[in-house]
């Protein structure tokens, strides 16, 4: 292996020239900032140095803003880059099969239809299944109600993206109520089903599982398969790379980040992550260690928060920069008077600034009429700040992040939105309680090239607050305070 590597403007360190080889299934794990993009790009580009064809080559990543990031810095027309769900179609569209997208709507009509039919007996399971002492009609129109469609939604949509069959679901985990429900969305799921094939229609999960059938009658020519956000996969999405790597025994370099899995909600699977070494035969694994955004002061306790949940992967990170407010707690009592406050400081700095909630609209209960929002953008004073969930800024970086809403809420920071006991029970992997929202948590404080400054309810902090002080005092002289 050489002794450097050029991409751009940049070297690869010591931990990326580890991928820059053709020889077997890669796992790469990274941490926030460790230049997972850069690593790719060097190892596409290693490969097209080494004569591999361009056209041999797939990068899949999660959405179409990663695989546009990636796609920008290289100079190469003819690689094939595609979220899981345009790689589905373009086999699809190769193995000649003919089809339209299901109406995004068609879900949600017919369970709508199916729950407005039912039998008495099966209106009072519902009923007490959801312990509403009220008549079948008036839930019809209740907020109960809605919760309960969306809450059938969802059920259907793990159980598609976790590519289960009925028999897979552990009925012994369930109570005999449960299973009354549980059959009733089998029921719908079987009219959704065959409303579909009625129409020759497939929904976006459908694609992945029917292309993930339809490999063998393309011709596939893939010798190297670069996933990127890796710990965001799902196993109707495995089961797609599998069938892939079947039928052309490509090597599968794979890059992620256990600590940032933050889609849980929508059929991801860290287990497949970790588990990759024993999903792939040989394999090998790399540790990229070097982060290239965040302090070593704001890495240690970050790391030590997420590694509270033992599910993730150990990691030791260094960084070359050092700061001794890497994380600043800023408690309230009037929290648009403080809020205001802070942005009149950090803007002075006229260093770029991010600010994020764990929820959508949580930056409305920090305005007054001072302030204006457009398109995610905060306006103040002339200046225009980039608003944005916490799920929404992962990959993205300011020198400084304001994180709202760390408050011991319903909907706070840890969020206590809990999925129903149906959704629980169909996994069986005993992590810790908010272990997602602890590793969102991570995602939200590792967006700072300088400091995070940590808004709270002096009267009411979150338990992230209270265990994020006790680590802070561990590893620093003192905590730090914007007053």
């Amino acid at each position: 292996m050489q002794k450097n590597y050029q991409v751009g403007k940049f070297y690869l360190d010591e931990y990326q020239m580890q991928l820059l080889n053709n020889d077997t299934n890669t796992i790469v794990i990274a941490g926030a900032g460790a230049g997972k993009t850069l690593t790719i790009i060097g190892k596409i580009n290693y490969l097209i140095d080494n004569k591999i064809n361009p056209t041999h080559i797939l990068v899949i990543s999660f959405t179409n803003a990663s695989v546009n990031d990636i796609k920008k810095k290289l100079s190469y027309d003819n690689i094939d880059f595609y979220t899981f769900h345009k790689l589905a179609m373009s086999i699809l569209e190769k193995a000649q099969f003919n089809y339209k997208i299901a109406n995004d709507t068609l879900l949600n009509y017919i369970i709508n239809e199916y729950l407005s039919t039912l039998s008495p007996t099966n209106q009072k399971n519902i009923l007490k299944y959801l312990k509403i002492n009220t008549s079948y009609s008036k839930f019809l129109i209740s907020k109960e109600y809605q919760s309960f469609v969306k809450l059938i939604e969802t059920f259907i949509n793990l159980w598609k993206t976790n590519n289960l069959k009925f028999s897979d679901i552990p009925l012994n985990n369930y109570t005999k109520l449960e299973k009354n429900i549980l059959l009733l969305i089998f029921q719908i799921y079987e009219i959704y089903t065959q409303e579909k094939m009625s129409n020759n229609t497939l929904d976006f999960d459908d694609l992945i599982l029917m292309a993930a059938k339809y490999v063998k009658n393309t011709k596939l020519n893939y010798e190297y398969i670069i996933i990127d956000e890796f710990q965001d996969t799902s196993f109707l999405r495995l089961n797609l790379i599998k069938e892939i790597y079947k039928y052309t025994n490509a090597k599968i370099i794979v890059v992620g980040d256990d600590w940032q899995s933050i889609y849980r909600f929508s059929g991801c699977d860290l287990n497949i992550f970790i588990n990759f070494t024993n999903i792939f035969t040989n394999t090998k694994t790399i540790k990229l260690v070097n982060t290239y955004r965040n302090s070593q002061e704001l890495i240690n306790i970050a790391a030590t928060f997420v590694m509270k949940n033992p599910k993730q992967i150990s990691k030791s990170l260094k960084s070359n920069t050092h700061t001794d407010q890497p994380l600043i707690f800023v408690p309230y009592q009037n929290k648009v008077k403080t809020f205001k406050k802070l942005l009149d400081y950090l803007i002075t700095t006229n260093e770029e600034l991010l600010i994020l909630g764990r929820n959508n609209k949580d930056i409305y209960n920090y305005l007054d009429s001072d302030f204006k929002i457009k398109d995610n953008l905060l306006i103040y004073k002339g200046n225009e700040i980039k608003y944005l969930s916490v799920h929404k800024s992962k990959g993205l970086e300011a020198y400084y992040v304001i994180i709202l809403n760390c408050n011991n809420d319903y909907l706070g920071f840890p969020n206590k939105i809990e999925n129903s006991d149906l959704i629980n029970k169909m996994y069986q992997d005993n992590e810790i309680p908010y272990a997602e929202e602890r590793r969102l948590f991570y995602v939200a404080i590792t967006r700072c090239k300088k400091s995070t400054y940590l808004m709270y309810s002096k009267d009411n902090p979150s338990p992230f607050i209270k265990e994020i002080k006790k680590i802070t005092k561990k590893q620093l002289k003192r905590l730090k305070y914007f007053r």
